[in-house]
Order: C-alpha cells, then sequence, then structure tokens
C-alpha cells in the first residue's frame, strides 16, 4: 500500500505529537490551587507546553478526519473501520493468526489489521486531543475545574493508559516489520517522495 504525501506528513506530526504529549505528561504538572509549588517552574512550563502542543494536535487530526473523510483512504474508510464488514472481520483474523505466527509475508497486500488498528489509534488520539481541549477551556489558572472539566479529565485519564499501549504495541510492531524484511514502515515515513 502507498501512501500520499499528505497522508504522510499527517502520520508523522500526529507521531511526534503523540509522542511528545505522552512524554510531556510523565514530568509536568498541572496548576493546583491548593499547592502553588507544585506548580510553578519547568513543571507549569511543560504542563503549557502540553497545553499548546496538544491544540497543534488537535488540528493535525482534524485535518486527518477530513483528508481521510474526502476520499484518500486507500482501501476506503472501511480499511480504518471494518467493524461492520464480516468478510473484513474475518480478513483480519487470518491476518492476526499470520501475524501471531510471524508468517504474514506482504503487508502490502495484508493490511485490514493494519488498517483496523490505525482506525483505533485515530479515534483514541483524536480522543485525548478532543477531550484535552475541553478541559482547557474548563481549567482556570489557579487549577480550578469545573465540574464539566472534571468529567471530560477523567475520560482523558482513562484513555492515556490506551494511548500509551497503542504507541508502545505500534513502535513494537514496526520493529518486528523491519526485521521481517517489509518496507512499509519506510514508506510511510518517506516524507520527500
Amino acid at each position: 500500500m502507498r501512501y500520499d504525501r499528505p497522508t504522510r506528513w499527517l502520520h508523522a506530526g500526529i507521531a511526534i505529537g503523540v509522542t511528545a504529549q505522552l512524554g510531556l505528561s510523565l514530568v509536568m504538572n498541572a496548576p493546583d490551587d491548593k499547592d502553588e509549588i507544585l506548580a510553578s517552574g519547568l513543571p507549569l512550563l511543560l504542563f503549557q507546553a502540553h497545553e499548546l502542543i496538544g491544540f497543534v494536535l488537535l488540528a493535525l487530526l482534524l485535518l486527518h478526519w477530513l483528508w481521510s473523510l474526502s476520499g484518500h483512504v486507500q482501501g476506503g474508510f472501511g480499511h480504518l473501520f471494518p467493524w461492520l464488514s464480516k468478510e473484513r472481520i474475518n480478513t483480519i483474523r487470518w491476518e492476526l493468526t499470520e501475524t501471531l505466527k510471524l508468517k504474514l509475508s506482504d503487508p502490502e497486500k495484508n493490511n485490514a489489521l493494519a488498517g483496523a488498528v490505525h482506525g483505533l489509534g485515530l479515534l483514541a488520539a483524536t480522543s485525548m486531543a478532543a477531550t484535552g481541549a475541553v478541559i482547557f477551556f474548563n481549567l482556570s489558572n489557579a487549577g480550578h475545574m469545573t465540574r464539566l472539566g472534571e468529567a471530560f479529565h477523567n475520560i482523558h485519564g482513562f484513555i492515556a493508559p490506551l494511548m500509551w499501549a497503542y504507541l508502545i504495541g505500534h513502535f513494537a510492531i514496526s520493529v518486528i516489520h523491519k526485521r521481517l524484511g517489509h518496507t512499509n514502515v519506510k514508506d510511510m515515513f518517506s516524507l520527500l517522495k
């Protein structure tokens, strides 16, 4: 499967953004009206970077959705969201079995599982960015959060471990593809062709 240039650039931007956001989440401190010392200096600066990168990431994700919905997904939108097609589900089962045996020979032709996983990642990243935006608009400078903000903060926190699992799994699978001699990872990150 060959990806067009905008898809490759959007994928690279989202990958960098998600990785940065998850990394920042480990070292930042949000403003807290109970303890101002916790929310000062570098940890607060990192939180502000998290907010800024979050909005850039939200914009990239919205662009990716628009690009995908305008017919730029090879294999159609069902490639990313195959859950309503029995035929696609059966193909995913077969590919999963072959992948677990490390026998999937040609990821260019056998890519239903990859498409479904990318669709789930796109949903998770979009959910993280959207809930983060709601939190931003419901958080005061002193760290007071509205009830709506708290509800979305809980959703944001629930999705975060799923995003970590996705990122780690995505990286691990790309290493396996590389070790098996597949070129799909190189193709996705060839930004200039």
